[in-house]
């Protein structure tokens, strides 16, 4: 007779509750992560969008090119509630803003660049169309870089722009590791966020891709940090063109958007330079205002 030790139990059991949690993930990109030819490159791999807590929905914040929003969990637990997590940290149970993953806010024509991967050499070049131009942006920011880039770092700080988190060293499949690991990924990066005197109230999970289980989110809300993706790609990772990026952004916008580019990721960034001011000039025709997302958060 096989005789199953009662602490393998008790792993499996709180295994299966989570994986029991899981919602739909949102395809992304075709190609696997890593395949870029490209030293430091980042490949999408997707991300869930939700409707603003902050608007009633409305047909023109949710067009039909717009990703489906994943269904949320039936029931949330009192947030007070909290569960260890396999590996011991003890994690809360999913509220809102936390539950879901951000990508879009509010219902008006507005539409929020935001860039990722940074701080990185051409950081200075993108700060320098957008303040030409007159625009603030959400900057995803890796917090190891950070003190290779001191004087770029205080210059997107100072220009008003809001920080976002993208975890401290942008691993793989972030998503997969166990709590404390995403939850070292997320802290350490908002400890050097605070060491510069600023507070970052979102985190977009490396690829964007916040996986299949629940976990991800939760180390979120530990952190007091809102899940963030997007809802128009400019595909500038694939690097197909500055009339591309351009078309792939005024072809999907919508009410809300929140549009993924890159200041960083990659040794070149020559594309997303030359799309850019087409972009913002394009989205202003359209009749759009381009704005951060707010700086303390949302939900």
């Amino acid at each position: 007779m096989l005789v199953i030790p009662l602490s393998l139990s008790i792993v499996v059991g709180v295994s299966g509750l989570l994986t029991g949690c899981a919602q739909p993930a949102v395809s992304g990109s075709p190609e696997p992560v890593g395949t870029s030819a490209e030293p430091g490159a980042t490949t999408p791999r997707g991300t869930a969008i939700r409707a603003p807590s902050s608007a009633s929905p409305t047909a023109s914040s949710s067009p039909a090119s717009t990703p489906a929003t994943p269904q949320g969990p039936a029931a949330t637990p009192s947030a007070a509630t909290t569960a260890p997590s396999p590996t011991g940290l003890a994690l809360p149970a999913l509220a809102p803003p936390y539950d879901t993953v951000l990508g879009g806010h509010g219902s008006g024509r507005v539409a929020y660049l935001s860039f990722d991967d940074g701080p990185g050499p051409q950081t200075e070049k993108i700060l320098d169309v957008l303040a030409a131009a007159g625009v603030q942006a959400t900057f995803c920011q890796v917090g190891s870089r950070l003190a290779d880039y001191p004087d770029t770092e205080r210059r997107v700080i100072d220009g008003g722009h809001t920080l976002c988190n993208h975890s401290w060293s942008h691993p793989a499949k972030l998503d997969t590791a166990p709590a404390e690991g995403i939850n070292a990924e997320i802290s350490r990066t908002q400890q050097a966020f605070a060491a510069l005197g600023v507070t970052s109230h979102y985190f977009r999970a490396p690829d964007g891709d916040f996986g299949q289980t629940t976990t991800l989110r939760q180390v979120c809300q530990l952190n007091q940090v809102v899940p963030l993706g997007w809802s128009v790609d400019s595909l500038d990772w694939k690097k197909p063109g500055a009339k591309a990026i351009v078309a792939n952004v005024l072809s999907a916008v919508h009410p809300g958007a929140v549009i993924l580019m890159h200041d960083a990721g990659g040794a070149d960034r020559s594309q997303t330079l030359a799309a850019l001011p087409d972009v913002i000039s394009g989205l202003r025709s359209a009749g759009y205002t381009l704005a951060p997302l707010p700086a303390g958060g949302v939900g």
